[in-house]
Protein backbone atom coordinates (compact mmCIF):
# COMPACT_ATOMS: atom_id res chain seq x y z
CA UNK A 1 0.00 0.00 0.00
CA UNK A 2 1.13 3.60 -0.91
CA UNK A 3 2.46 5.88 1.73
CA UNK A 4 0.57 8.82 1.53
CA UNK A 5 2.32 11.02 3.62
CA UNK A 6 5.84 10.02 1.69
CA UNK A 7 3.74 10.81 -1.76
CA UNK A 8 3.94 14.43 -0.40
CA UNK A 9 7.40 14.57 -0.57
CA UNK A 10 7.58 14.08 -4.38
CA UNK A 11 6.35 17.21 -5.33
CA UNK A 12 3.75 17.53 -8.32
CA UNK A 13 3.14 15.66 -11.57
CA UNK A 14 3.20 19.04 -13.35
CA UNK A 15 6.47 19.61 -12.21
CA UNK A 16 8.61 18.66 -15.14
CA UNK A 17 5.20 19.50 -17.60
CA UNK A 18 5.64 22.06 -19.92
CA UNK A 19 4.42 25.70 -19.25
CA UNK A 20 1.91 26.10 -21.92
CA UNK A 21 0.04 22.31 -20.75
CA UNK A 22 0.13 23.61 -17.21
CA UNK A 23 -1.55 27.18 -18.10
CA UNK A 24 -4.13 25.52 -19.95
CA UNK A 25 -5.04 23.33 -17.02
CA UNK A 26 -4.99 26.54 -14.94
CA UNK A 27 -7.48 28.19 -17.27
CA UNK A 28 -9.61 25.24 -17.49
CA UNK A 29 -9.86 25.00 -13.00
CA UNK A 30 -10.45 29.12 -13.34
CA UNK A 31 -12.97 28.80 -15.96
CA UNK A 32 -14.63 26.00 -14.08
CA UNK A 33 -14.15 27.42 -10.28
CA UNK A 34 -15.62 31.08 -11.72
CA UNK A 35 -18.62 29.27 -13.46
CA UNK A 36 -19.77 27.71 -9.55
CA UNK A 37 -18.79 30.41 -7.89
CA UNK A 38 -20.94 33.25 -9.82
CA UNK A 39 -23.90 30.12 -9.88
CA UNK A 40 -23.75 29.85 -6.37
CA UNK A 41 -23.99 33.94 -6.22
CA UNK A 42 -27.06 34.11 -8.76
CA UNK A 43 -28.82 31.84 -6.59
CA UNK A 44 -28.82 35.24 -4.47
CA UNK A 45 -30.27 36.88 -7.62
CA UNK A 46 -28.62 38.93 -10.61
CA UNK A 47 -27.63 41.75 -8.45
CA UNK A 48 -25.56 39.90 -5.76
CA UNK A 49 -23.70 38.46 -8.67
CA UNK A 50 -22.93 41.30 -10.37
CA UNK A 51 -21.63 42.91 -7.28
CA UNK A 52 -19.84 40.09 -6.11
CA UNK A 53 -18.05 40.44 -9.53
CA UNK A 54 -17.40 43.93 -9.37
CA UNK A 55 -16.09 43.98 -5.55
CA UNK A 56 -13.79 41.45 -6.65
CA UNK A 57 -12.69 43.32 -9.99
CA UNK A 58 -9.79 45.74 -9.13
CA UNK A 59 -10.90 47.46 -12.16
CA UNK A 60 -12.12 51.35 -11.59
CA UNK A 61 -14.13 50.71 -15.31
CA UNK A 62 -15.95 47.81 -14.29
CA UNK A 63 -16.57 49.67 -10.97
CA UNK A 64 -18.43 52.50 -12.38
CA UNK A 65 -20.18 50.53 -15.17
CA UNK A 66 -21.65 48.69 -11.85
CA UNK A 67 -22.96 51.61 -10.35
CA UNK A 68 -23.72 53.17 -14.03
CA UNK A 69 -25.59 50.15 -14.92
CA UNK A 70 -27.42 50.22 -11.18
CA UNK A 71 -27.91 54.08 -11.06
CA UNK A 72 -26.51 53.80 -7.68
CA UNK A 73 -24.99 57.25 -5.85
CA UNK A 74 -22.89 57.59 -3.25
CA UNK A 75 -25.35 57.23 -0.63
CA UNK A 76 -26.10 53.25 -1.91
CA UNK A 77 -24.57 50.79 0.22
CA UNK A 78 -23.09 48.74 -2.84
CA UNK A 79 -21.72 52.24 -4.62
CA UNK A 80 -17.89 51.60 -5.59
CA UNK A 81 -16.09 54.90 -5.36
CA UNK A 82 -13.67 55.01 -7.68
CA UNK A 83 -12.87 58.91 -8.04
CA UNK A 84 -9.31 59.65 -9.31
Amino acid sequence: MINRLELNDRGSFLDDENQMVVDAICTDIAEQLFEEWNSSNLDEGTFYADYQIALMCNDKYIKSKFNEFYELTPEDEEYFNVGL
